[in-house]
């Protein structure tokens, strides 16, 4: 079976409208050099709607050294500055909530008010980052032998890394993995379920906004 000169010229337009997803590394969003892409769907409607690159080695080990890169500097960073970011995202995200609860609709299938709920589960968790000094508190126990005390500190670790499942694409990458790996002083690196990134993306795009460093 041909296709007609109509079908051909249709699916080079829809070829050519489809968005090809780029991957993140040092805030700055990369093209990546595989050739080979996952398909991105509108549950909804069947529709196609963005393709996902299956990154190469080299760009996850990219991802990786540049999150190690960042790790001495963020960790030095006085936590009340790492509060402030989580702050400033929380107020961005409550601000595109509408916006985030449509995309999330629209790649994940789930009807608007519990996409919009999914958004507002990870908000909760971005607040309750906002208290992280809290729990980096060490603990003091004094003569718990005889002379000596002991004191004990509450450190970041290094690089953690985030592998997102496709069922809640905002509450659990962004909201359960990302706010208190950061805010403790950690670096993270995210790999978003392949079926749903582009609502992490763009959460990624507002936290770069609210002043997220390097890495």
């Amino acid at each position: 079976m041909s296709l007609t000169n109509e079908a051909v010229t249709a699916t080079t337009e829809s070829a050519a409208r489809l968005k090809r997803l780029r991957y993140l590394v040092d805030n700055e969003w990369r093209e990546s050099k595989t050739g080979k892409y996952m398909p991105v769907m509108n549950p909804s409607t069947g529709e196609q709607i963005a393709e996902a690159p299956q990154c190469t080695q080299a760009e996850v080990d990219s991802a990786v050294a540049a999150a190690a890169r960042a790790f001495p500097g963020w960790s030095n960073t006085p936590i009340p500055q790492r509060i402030q970011l989580m702050f400033r995202f929380k107020q961005l995200l409550d601000e595109h909530l509408d916006e985030l609860s449509v995309l999330l609709a629209t790649e994940m299938g789930k009807v608007v008010g519990e996409a919009r709920g999914d958004v507002l589960k990870a908000i909760e968790v971005v607040e309750l980052a906002c208290s992280t000094h809290y729990l980096m508190m060490g603990d003091t126990t004094m003569n718990i032998s005889r002379g000596y005390d002991t004191v004990s500190f509450r450190e970041p670790l290094g690089v953690f890394v985030g592998i997102a499942p496709y069922n809640f694409p905002a509450m659990i990458p962004m909201g359960w993995m990302l706010p208190f790996a950061i805010t403790t002083g950690n670096t993270f690196v995210l790999k978003a379920a392949s079926m749903v990134p582009q609502t992490s993306m763009r959460m990624m795009e507002l936290l770069i906004e609210a002043g997220l460093p390097k890495g």
